[in-house]
């Protein structure tokens, strides 16, 4: 991947702090609308870390980039206060390439005894710009130059995310066929599986990221064939190697809708 590392920039940052001058006590109608308190998102104990991977490679038709895209902005609109969210595209051959790559918080609300329209208007303006901001990374232009599909190499910036925003309930929608394809392991047509014993040795080598705590859910894959099905085996055995859960309900091909809390 030739792109360089994507940054927090401007477009949520400016759009936070421009609703900072706004002020006022909330009525419920309001806070509703906004996505909060009576009718709307229920305040959690626990922030939430929200992660979206996204495959942009060939084997990727448009119209499943653009189902990526309805099901993150639908997604995303049901972050909290102090949730955080960070999303990547695959990389395409290893962990040599920069990544891109974009993350950001949702602001804290600033009232915590009660529910106030300066919180929700910070909030819905945050989670639009975001929304915004991560078209980019379901763009269906500029696609012929990727050169592969690294998924486990990009498992380790994965877990970084993970070790960055630690005590949350985590959770990882990745877009993607999971066809590995890269100069060592080429799951399309099986060209090239790994050996049975891959992940136990890679697990005794140390080599594998630690997504402890995570739970996975794949949209894009398929499960209706022979050769769709050896594919998903090697993830189930992967993603548990690595202290991540991955249910079998999870391993979808095109949803309605992404699951809010998918391993409750």
């Amino acid at each position: 991947m030739r792109e360089t590392m994507i940054r927090s920039v401007g477009t949520v940052s400016m759009g936070v702090a421009a609703v900072l001058l706004l002020g006022g006590c909330g009525t419920p109608e309001g806070n509703a609308a906004a996505g909060e308190g009576e009718g709307g998102t229920i305040a959690r104990s626990t922030p939430e870390l929200v992660v979206f991977v996204y495959d942009r490679s060939s084997s990727i038709e448009d119209h499943q980039l653009k189902l990526a895209r309805d099901l993150t902005n639908d997604r995303i609109r049901k972050l909290d206060h102090g949730d955080r969210i960070a999303a990547h595209e695959l990389l395409q051959l290893s962990l040599d390439e920069p990544p891109k790559r974009w993350s950001e918080t949702v602001p804290q609300r600033q009232w915590t005894e009660q529910q106030m329209t300066r919180d929700s208007v910070i909030r819905t303006r945050f989670l639009r710009d975001a929304q915004d901001y991560l078209v980019v990374f379901t763009d269906t232009t500029g696609r012929a130059d990727i050169d592969g599909t690294d998924i486990l190499s990009t498992m380790h910036d994965v877990a970084a995310d993970l070790q960055a925003a630690p005590n949350r309930a985590a959770v990882l929608y990745v877009f993607s066929d999971m066809l590995q394809s890269n100069r060592t392991i080429d799951m399309e047509g099986l060209r090239k599986m790994p050996p049975a014993s891959w992940v136990s040795q890679q697990a005794s080598n140390g080599t594998l990221p630690n997504l402890t705590g995570l739970c996975v859910v794949v949209i894009g894959a398929r499960v209706d064939t022979e050769a769709s099905q050896r594919v998903k085996a090697f993830w189930d055995e992967y993603f548990e190697a690595t202290g991540a859960e991955l249910l079998d309900r999870n391993y979808t091909l095109r949803p309605v809708t992404l699951p809010e809390h998918p391993c409750d």
